[in-house]
């Protein structure tokens, strides 16, 4: 082993732990690994930045930007509204329904736009069967992701592993290339969460209501403002009362009127009544410090904060969003929203204290108190998926021109007649000139951060492939595997690749994995397309963790779930598809 070999793998490792300990931003990771290549000499300048340039980042932003266009259009609204209320049987019946719907849409659209729409779908389903929704969400994910499975745009590994493997020379995979072992897999996993895994789902119940589901009814409480408060005269931006002393000012009411959801330019007057949320020490202790006095009998701690004009939404924050990495402080929300967030669920883990600081991730579940034309609004924000509701189709009526685009787009590259990335191009700039999308939208609205991920990393598989490092793993893969053959070394990549995703971003996975497959099928005198298909399959079988498929992460809030779940109903669904890719990639990829 050389000291560059050693180097790489060094690097490889320290990524890979910074990815499962999320510690610092994936794509800040990744975009950090070409520089320090770079730095050290293993790769040249045109090298290192081979990522922005790569087949594999250009067709996956494209593809992002086409799903973009629907969604703005109105297309995927519409079919999830029509979703809702469509009469498709009884509630089993419907839900299976509804998951084919999905497992349809799941090939063309990237996967997570597609339980983007149907979350609140699926959860008015599963209050319309009188069900808790985490017997309907797990199902959703886990079914989108499957049919991602179908085609070679159907999720952002298969373009990455499709653009790689072209770039070492390996093009014959084609849109549908795929398809016969995605459909297996996809009857397979749907006859599973139809039996034995419907059996494993969880019964988590719902509260009541959301106050009490976030258990912020009790950190209401009624403050009365006197003549000698300090408070009197100044703004709530003055004042500081979020930052100072970590409690939100619902409400105030004043003789003449009530203000709902106060915005920070007003102002404090005496004989004020304010209902305050905060925890019961933060609240006593603004109330000392600002002269504020808390009745006694006329005390309403229980208060509903959704009486008395004010109402409670709550939201998920979807991939995209322009709150996702940053601080309620940092984003200005109350003044740019004119709402209060009342507490957040991360992973399950509801916030109530110290909001303004806390850094949002996708999945978190937000609870928002104000008035319902500022909901309306906020719900109507890209990047946040009102639970309980279905959005209304878009503004501009050119649903029929974007389907049109698309469906020239899969056309025209599944009949050869122009290979994937240049269909997609070609598909953007006509989604971008009828107007269907613009481009501010795509600036505001693509997550970049897949893209930036597949910038990084790309240089990381060439530096493993130039130093040799690939060989020597494959090398030790074939090894390893030699006395169980071909369906060995197959099970052995999509048992390797699936683990590694279900820690580390499933593109990251993908892209380290894929020279390490033609290296190894080289080696052992496997047909590469076989194990190139191991990778692509392993890499979208994130069913163990709640963490490993953004798809999962945006149902483990409003599904209630836990980890546990997830390792109980998709760890048994991974072993069953390792045995069915087992058993069939090398039928359909002989050697």
């Amino acid at each position: 082993m050389t000291i560059e070999i050693a180097f790489v793998l060094a690097l490889t490792l320290a990524a890979l732990v910074l990815f499962a300990l999320d510690r610092m931003r994936l794509d800040q990771v990744a975009m950090a690994v070409p520089v320090v290549l770079l730095l050290t000499g293993i790769l040249t300048p045109a090298q290192a930045v081979s990522g922005l340039s790569s087949r594999a980042t250009v067709t996956v932003g494209s593809m992002l930007v086409l799903g973009l266009g629907l969604r703005k259009t109105g297309l995927v609204s519409a079919i999830g509204t029509w979703a809702r209320t469509a009469p498709l049987g009884g509630k089993y019946t419907r839900l299976f329904v509804l998951c084919l719907v999905c497992a349809t849409l799941s090939p063309f659209l990237m996967t997570t736009a597609v339980v983007m729409v149907f979350i609140p779908v699926f959860v008015a389903l599963a209050e319309q069967a009188e069900e808790p929704a985490s017997r309907y969400l797990m199902p959703l994910s886990f079914v989108s992701i499957l049919g991602g499975t179908v085609t070679l745009m159907g999720t952002s590994t298969n373009l990455v592993v499709h653009g790689e493997a072209m770039r070492r020379g390996f093009d014959e995979l084609r849109m549908f290339s795929i398809t016969p072992m995605g459909l297996i897999c996809l009857a397979v996993g749907l006859l599973y969460l139809f039996t034995a895994g419907r059996a494993l789902l969880p019964r988590r119940t719902r509260p009541p209501d959301l106050s009490s589901k976030y258990d912020v009814r009790s950190f209401v409480t009624e403050l009365h403002v006197p003549d000698d408060s300090p408070a009197n005269g100044q703004t709530l931006a003055e004042l500081g009362w979020g930052e100072r002393y970590d409690v939100q000012v619902l409400d105030i009411e004043r003789s003449d009127r009530e203000v709902t959801a106060p915005h920070g330019d007003r102002h404090i007057r005496p004989g004020d009544i304010l209902y305050v949320q905060g925890s019961a020490e933060r609240l006593v202790d603004l109330a000392r410090r600002q002269r504020l006095t808390i009745p006694g009998e006329g005390a309403r701690q229980g208060r509903d904060v959704t009486s008395e004009g004010g109402r409670l939404v709550e939201l998920l924050l979807a991939p995209g969003s322009t709150l996702v990495g940053r601080t309620l402080r940092e984003s200005s929300f109350g003044q740019r929203y004119e709402a209060t967030v009342l507490a957040v669920q991360q992973h399950g883990v509801t916030v109530t204290e110290r909001l303004a600081d806390l850094r949002l991730r996708v999945g978190d579940l937000i609870l928002v108190h104000g008035k319902a034309p500022a909901l309306a609004r906020l719900a109507d924000e890209p990047g946040f998926v009102p639970i309980g509701e279905v959005r209304a189709a878009g503004r501009r009526p050119r649903a029929g021109v974007a389907a049109a685009i698309m469906a020239s787009v899969v056309l025209s590259a599944s009949t050869g007649v122009l290979d994937i990335m240049t269909a997609a191009l070609a598909g953007v700039g006509l989604m971008v000139f009828t107007g269907c999308v613009r481009v501010e939208e795509i600036y505001a609205e693509v997550e970049w951060l897949v893209i930036f991920v597949l910038a990084g990393l790309i240089p990381l598989g060439v530096a493993l492939e130039a130093t040799g490092a690939a060989q020597m793993l494959a090398g030790w893969v074939v090894g390893l595997t030699a006395p169980l053959g071909e369906v060995g070394l197959i099970a052995a990549f999509y048992l390797v690749t699936a683990s590694m995703t279900a820690i580390v971003s499933n593109a990251a996975t993908a892209v380290m994995l894929t020279p390490v497959a033609i290296l190894a099928a080289t080696q052992a005198g496997v047909n590469p397309y076989a194990l190139l298909v191991a990778v692509m399959f392993g890499a979208s079988a994130s069913f163990v963790t709640p963490f490993g498929y953004q798809t999962n992460v945006m149902i483990f809030g409003p599904g209630g779930y836990r980890f546990s779940d997830f390792v109980k109903v998709g760890g048994l669904l991974n072993l069953i598809l390792l045995v069915t890719a087992s058993i069939f990639i090398p039928i359909f990829w002989r050697s």
